[in-house]
């Protein structure tokens, strides 16, 4: 199964909620594969290659020169996770990869998607805040999407509503296998009304189209971004370790 993370938003939280949902499942004994699809890399300075690797091929090798997928998959430092790590570099490639959209659309699909399904349980990708390129390809790779929203954001809403259709459009005509598994509300500040309020109206107005569980607000996850590993490695027993926990079981529910 490949999950990608997307939202035409940025700062709603994407490569943390794929990161700590990617630790979770493989806690629970999944073998999980992660592709950082984001040039900002944030996904690869957390799973990073383990071993004396002096250049690792990229996302970009990929793009670039159609490198199969087994050649860029390096084992992490996190057990049941590996991972492909991304380059700055590939933000120059975009231009030259629209000259020729039918093909470049397919580019990731046609390197990934069969390795992927039969050697990982699970594949998550984390995309960067477009629905360009490179998070179509992610989209006509992937059999299902989740969508973050960050809580009191009316622009992660917008994003999340360009998202959704983005996903029917390429369901529709380029992957029939695409469906979007649910959003999944971050960043909720139980101490603001403004919060609050709008976790409440995206319950209500979205309904079974939401996880359950709601990601709050959390110092616990900011230390874990700035010593570059997930909450779940740096306190495995705070309430946001908690948190994706469940939110994997609601996730493993739907697979």
């Amino acid at each position: 199964m490949i999950i990608s993370v997307i939202n035409h938003k940025g700062g709603v939280g994407k490569s943390c909620i794929a990161t700590n949902l990617a630790h979770a499942l493989a806690a629970r004994g999944k073998k999980v594969l992660v592709l950082d699809c984001d040039p900002q890399c944030n996904t690869s300075s957390i799973f990073t290659p383990v071993g004396d690797i002096a250049e690792p091929k990229t996302l970009y090798d990929i793009y670039a020169h159609n490198t199969p997928a087994a050649k860029c998959i390096y084992k992490t430092s996190y057990e049941n996770i590996d991972t492909v790590i991304n380059s700055p570099q590939i933000s120059h490639l975009e231009v030259d990869l629209y000259q020729d959209v039918k093909k470049s659309y397919q580019i990731l699909r046609k390197n990934m998607r069969k390795y992927a399904t039969e050697h990982y349980d699970v594949t998550i990708i984390d995309n960067n805040p477009s629905l360009g390129l490179y998070t179509i390809n992610s989209l006509i790779t992937s059999d299902c999407a989740i969508i973050p929203i960050e809580a009191g954001c009316r622009y992660s809403l917008d994003g999340f509503v360009a998202a959704l259709e983005a996903i029917s459009s390429i369901a529709a005509r380029v992957n029939p296998e695409l469906r979007f598994l649910k959003a999944v509300i971050n960043k909720a500040d139980g101490r603001t009304s403004i919060s609050r309020a709008s976790v409440d109206h995206i319950q209500r107005k979205f309904a079974a189209k939401v996880f359950a569980t709601v990601i709050h607000t959390d110092t616990k996850i900011k230390e874990a971004v700035a010593q570059k590993m997930t909450v779940l490695r740096h306190s495995p027993s705070c309430t946001a370790s908690h948190k994706f926990r469940s939110l994997a079981n609601e996730v493993l529910g739907l697979l």
